[in-house]
């Protein structure tokens, strides 16, 4: 059993256990205080300070949310020498607010052997500094194709929150709610974390082999059996460019009733359906990944580069160079050592 495992499986309820929270710019204050928050209930619930905390930027600056908002911390990462948990959140661009001085804070609280993770982005900041090579993590599954893509060494998986060992990790801010009733639970025990649950009106606590996404069919509101397997199918070849008697075969029934199935329940054809999945995800590829647009249109099953950018610009109103200019995307993880700056990863 891992030290990790030890503190986090505690029996004997902890008494100012302490989290360190490491914000980068542009966090999601929904994740920042799905994270935070039980802990404080759970102090209530139990009537005695379990859990003391403190919230630290790279610098001990104030940091900004991507909502506007500012928040002050406690103070710097270098103050923090010891505690026995570090939660890193974050969401829009993290590679672009990493810092050496936070890498080398992180490597060190490893060395520690304390417990380190992550809620949303926060997976790349720890796959950045190369803390989860060979762990399984989890990651907004916005995220998780260019993630992939970055980390192969990082055993992705679709999964609401992961705990591996000393590393863990939540793909978003319902998710950190999730984990953080979990580790309560085993902490504390399962009367106070069904309290702090019940304190947020949150009446069902998902354990972490949850999906992160409604299947289509949920997303859809499409009731029809055969509807359903359908979509499913097709949620899951979006590298591949399936015609009416591929999808048809699935099901094994006739290419015609494919086509009224689909134009009865979604008012569409099942090329259009897979099609806008296609270029859903190349859309997310062209935002977070340096792969070409010719790469994002073969992992995404299109026969060309030009058939490509002409469905994408039927369906965005722009071209794929387009779509990056506007976002000014910055430079993918993989690639930012080799533009190292002073202060930059």
């Amino acid at each position: 059993m891992t030290v990790a495992t030890q503190q986090i499986d505690a029996s004997a309820p902890p008494t100012g256990f302490k989290v360190t929270i490491l914000l980068l710019e542009q966090f999601a204050m929904l994740a920042f205080s799905s994270t935070i928050e039980p802990l404080r209930e759970a102090n209530s619930v139990a009537g005695r300070r379990i859990y003391e905390w403190k919230v630290v930027s790279h610098d001990g600056q104030a940091v900004r949310a991507s909502n506007g908002l500012t928040l002050n911390v406690d103070g710097a990462i270098e103050e923090i020498s010891s505690c026995q948990m570090v939660i890193v959140v974050s969401s829009f661009d993290p590679q672009v607010h990493m810092t050496r001085t936070m890498v080398s804070w992180l490597r060190r609280m490893a060395r520690q052997r304390i417990p380190i993770g992550a809620v949303e982005t926060g997976t790349y900041v720890l796959a950045r500094a190369k803390l989860l090579d060979h762990y399984r993590a989890t990651i907004h599954w916005e995220n998780m194709d260019s993630f992939a893509e970055e980390f192969p060494k990082v055993r992705l998986t679709g999964r609401i929150f992961e705990i591996d060992g000393n590393r863990f990790s939540a793909s978003g801010a319902a998710a950190a709610m999730d984990m953080m009733l979990h580790f309560i639970a085993q902490q504390v025990g399962h009367r106070v974390a069904s309290a702090v649950a019940e304190e947020f009106i949150y009446n069902r606590i998902r354990g972490p082999e949850n999906p992160q996404r409604l299947e289509a069919a949920e997303r859809l509101q499409a009731r029809h059996p055969r509807v359903k397997r359908l979509l499913k199918v097709l949620d899951t070849h979006l590298d591949d460019r399936l015609s009416v008697a591929q999808i048809a075969a699935f099901e094994r029934i006739s290419e015609r009733e494919v086509q009224r199935l689909f134009q009865t329940h979604l008012a569409m054809s099942p090329q259009a359906y897979h099609r806008k999945l296609r270029l859903q995800k190349a859309r997310l590829m062209l935002r977070q990944t340096d792969l070409s647009v010719s790469d994002v249109a073969i992992r995404c099953g299109f026969a060309s580069g030009s058939d490509f950018s002409r469905a994408f610009r039927r369906e965005f109103r722009q071209t794929p160079g387009e779509e990056r200019a506007v976002l000014g995307r910055p430079t993918p993880l993989s690639s930012v050592s080799v533009k190292i700056t002073s202060q930059t990863v």
